[in-house]
């Protein structure tokens, strides 16, 4: 937690990151457990970075232009950021891990460096 804040503050924060985080990893085990092939499973994951890189780039643009949320000083803004990255960070090693075990092998091998699917069982390039 960052020490500028208050102990009000820090408090609303712990609760919020507590919150996220549970409906984070809610929708990772639906995922998981929904999810029949490689191709759905490697895509969503796809998204998961890509949208969770927009937001955080959008949000630290706002801190660095001092545009922050109504009643939210730049040092709560900072730390829900980082609070909010530590969520996602979590989120995205459980739908790694969750596909090593289901498919014998890293996610990284359907993902090519622009986040598209480059191989579906073996047919795609």
């Amino acid at each position: 937690m960052n020490d500028n804040l208050t102990k009000e503050e820090q408090q609303h924060l712990k609760n919020w990151v507590a919150q996220m985080e549970a409906s984070e990893m809610g929708q990772v085990q639906d995922l998981i457990h929904n999810c029949n092939i490689t191709f759905q499973f490697a895509k969503t994951h796809s998204v998961y970075v890509k949208d969770w890189e927009k937001m955080k780039n959008q949000m630290e643009d706002n801190l660095s232009r001092g545009i922050l949320p109504p009643g939210v000083g730049a040092n709560l803004f900072r730390a829900i950021i980082d609070g909010s990255d530590e969520v996602m960070q979590k989120k995205l090693k459980k739908v790694q891990d969750a596909f090593q075990r289901k498919f014998g092998e890293s996610i990284f091998n359907y993902l090519g460096p622009d986040g598209k699917t480059r191989k579906l069982f073996g047919i795609f390039g």
